[in-house]
């Protein structure tokens, strides 16, 4: 097995109406056959048939307990590595099939830019910048690993700002420092279609997927869950992808 399928989507899984909506998002899910899924806004009562969960740590109020930032799942065994905030980011290393070998997933929320303001426990874009810091310095750390320096490596999100070159979300500050901080640390991005322009998308990604250079895209991004669509199952959209091992 030299290709895998990877997605991320924020399920919207804290507020009213995501009981009602779990069922067929899982459904939705399941469709997929992913091999790895980032899910992020998610709860840890959250199970997929044939797949193993690493979640964040418990959610803090405003949230509950069982409300997750994060939650890794794969059909492939791994054991979780340290993170620098284990309440943001999840960091797994997989045992993928022969002849792709250890692929470590990282999944993270990178706060929206109001995070902490409304309770007065923060500034506008604070957390953002402070979370963007985190995963470049676990990303970082990472990469030197010499125990991991033959691994793959898939980061994947709610990023929190879109990448293709407009302006539509994000601090632009951060932006460039997650780009450069990523881009040195040898991943390349492959979320970066501007879907409002080539797909008529009511909205820019702001869910991404990263991987090291040895991954590569064998199809084009599946999106789902556009914000027109009638009966929307969450206020992000999904984005799945296949890669292929070139090493």
């Amino acid at each position: 097995m030299s290709a895998f399928r990877a997605a991320t989507w924020n399920l919207d899984g804290y507020g009213s109406g995501a009981t009602s909506r779990l069922p067929r998002q899982l459904e939705v899910l399941e469709s997929l056959r992913a091999d790895v899924l980032v899910l992020t806004e998610v709860r840890d009562t959250t199970r997929l048939p044939g797949m193993s969960f690493w979640w964040s740590d418990q959610g803090q109020p405003p949230y509950a307990p069982r409300d997750r930032a994060v939650s890794i799942a794969s059909r492939w065994r791994g054991h979780s590595l340290k993170v620098k905030d284990s309440r943001l980011s999840v960091c797994v290393a997989l045992e993928a099939p022969a002849p792709l070998g250890v692929v470590i997933v990282y999944g993270t929320v990178i706060p929206y830019a109001m995070d902490g303001v409304r309770h007065r426990l923060a500034t506008k874009w604070e957390r953002h910048r402070k979370a963007v810091t985190d995963v470049l310095d676990d990303m970082n750390q990472l990469r030197a690993n010499p125990a991991y320096r033959d691994a793959s490596v898939v980061l994947a999100g709610d990023f929190n700002t879109n990448l293709d070159g407009s302006t539509w979300y994000g601090e632009p500050e951060a932006r460039a420092s997650l780009i450069d901080g990523l881009v040195r640390t040898g991943l390349r991005c492959h979320t970066l279609e501007d879907i409002r322009a080539t797909r008529g998308s009511d909205r820019a990604i702001v869910d991404h997927v990263w991987s090291t250079a040895n991954l590569l895209p064998v199809d084009s991004l599946q999106i789902w869950c556009d914000r027109k669509e009638p009966g929307r199952l969450s206020d992000h959209n999904g984005v799945a992808i296949q890669l292929a091992s070139h090493s």
